[in-house]
This record gives C-alpha cells, sequence and structure tokens, in this order.
C-alpha cells in the first residue's frame, strides 16, 4: 500500500505551559534546542468546518530526523478542545505533503475527517485529518512553502549539533 503522503516527520503535543515543557525536553530528554515560532500568521481557518483561525504558541526541536512540536493552545482550537479535555502529550503526527490536495483526498477517502484547516499568510497550507476506528490518530498534512521548509532545516542541523547549554535558540 502506498505511504499516505510522505513519511511521518513530526510527533506534536500538547502541553499546558510551553517554557515549562521546553525545560522538560531540554533538560530531562536532552532534545533541544528548541525554537519559539514567531506569531503565526493565518489568512485563513476552519475548525470542524467552520471559520476559525486558531491561536497558539509552538515551539519545535528535532531529535535526529524526528521533529518534536511542543503547542500551548491559546483558543478555540482542536489543541484547545485536546487540553480542556484533560488531555496532554501526543496529539499528532505529520506528513510533508507534495501534494496538499492529493495528500489530504487520500486520507478522507480512506475515513478520515479534516477537523481544522489553515492557510499561513506565507502560501504553506495545513489540515488536520482525524482517522476514526479502529485505532483513532490525527494527522496533519502540512504543505510548506521552501522558505519555512528551509528553516526546519536550519533547526535539524542545530539539533544536531546542540550542546546542551541553552533551551531556546532564535532563528
Amino acid at each position: 500500500m502506498p505511504a499516505v503522503t510522505g513519511p511521518f516527520c513530526q510527533n506534536a503535543f500538547i502541553v499546558p505551559d510551553l517554557d515549562a515543557a521546553v525545560e522538560y525536553w531540554t533538560s530531562t530528554l536532552g532534545v533541544g534546542p528548541f525554537f519559539r515560532f514567531p506569531p503565526l500568521v493565518f489568512s485563513e481557518g476552519t475548525l470542524h468546518g467552520q471559520p476559525c483561525i486558531p491561536s497558539f504558541k509552538a515551539a519545535i526541536a528535532y531529535s535526529g530526523d524526528l521533529m518534536i512540536e511542543l503547542i500551548e493552545p491559546a483558543g478555540p482550537s482542536i489543541f484547545q478542545e485536546f487540553l480542556d479535555a484533560g488531555g496532554t502529550g501526543v496529539h499528532h503526527n505529520c506528513v510533508i505533503a507534495e501534494d496538499f490536495e492529493a495528500g489530504v483526498a487520500r486520507l478522507t477517502s480512506r475515513g478520515g475527517e479534516v477537523i481544522q484547516s489553515q492557510t499561513v499568510a506565507d502560501g504553506s497550507r495545513i489540515a488536520y485529518v482525524q482517522m476514526h476506528d479502529p485505532v483513532p490518530v490525527i494527522i496533519e498534512v502540512a504543505y510548506l512553502m521552501p522558505a519555512a521548509r528551509g528553516l526546519f532545516t536550519i533547526i535539524r542541523e542545530a539539533g544536531a549539533t546542540w550542546d546542551g547549554s541553552t533551551p531556546y535558540l532564535a532563528l
């Protein structure tokens, strides 16, 4: 069976306090450095099919080739719903799509449901697809513009040479 749309490249965790989570991941698990996202500007978005622009803080780091994303929700979103329901920890996995529409279509044709989506001002597009039975999982399908992909390369390289001296680095 062909891959969903690309290899899984990220585990995303919902946390109630971003700085505390970064401290844990860097000091206890030895993953870092983390790079805090600047405020993201979305040109459009949906939550359960209704217009909604999500608000959240996020930081990413790499452990080898695996991106670790930490998300602190700050308003209506699937992230806030998860936290409000008492959830913390792994929330979704991500695949980078070369063809956004085809990636989302492949998942929805297999029973998935788009529960949140957003378009970033730079043209990058993201959809969170809830896969249901037998094992519920949310898959983020991300179509990223070249500049965003370049930033992830820089962050991955920083993780490969990180000496543990600081939990955050600036882009």
